[in-house]
């Protein structure tokens, strides 16, 4: 049985479909995703008052390469020197339906 991971972010808005089309394209990704959001004190810009448009990412990959995945995600988001966001990766995910 493959075990899977869900690495998500909340990432600045018009990024997330650029990333959703990259990853279609890897096989060892399952399901991404991405939902409209707001939030304070993330972004550089805040477009409403203390707030910013955001978009929620979710992914979910295969375990073996979550790391690899991870880290292109980063380098792709330039998160070592713009404030396009945050991502996160959890741990095994134990039990999920098909």
């Amino acid at each position: 049985m493959a075990k899977y991971v869900e690495i998500g972010g909340l990432i600045k808005k018009g990024l997330s479909h650029s990333i959703v089309e990259k990853l279609s394209n890897n096989k060892d990704v399952i399901s991404a995703g991405y939902a409209n959001g707001r939030a304070t004190d993330l972004f550089d810009i805040q477009q409403f008052g203390d707030a910013s448009e955001s978009e929620i990412l979710t992914v979910i990959v295969k375990e073996k390469k979550s790391n690899l995945i991870f880290d292109e995600l980063y380098n792709y988001l330039e998160l070592s020197t713009q404030n396009n966001g945050v991502i996160y990766k959890f741990g095994t995910i134990s039990k999920m339906s098909a």
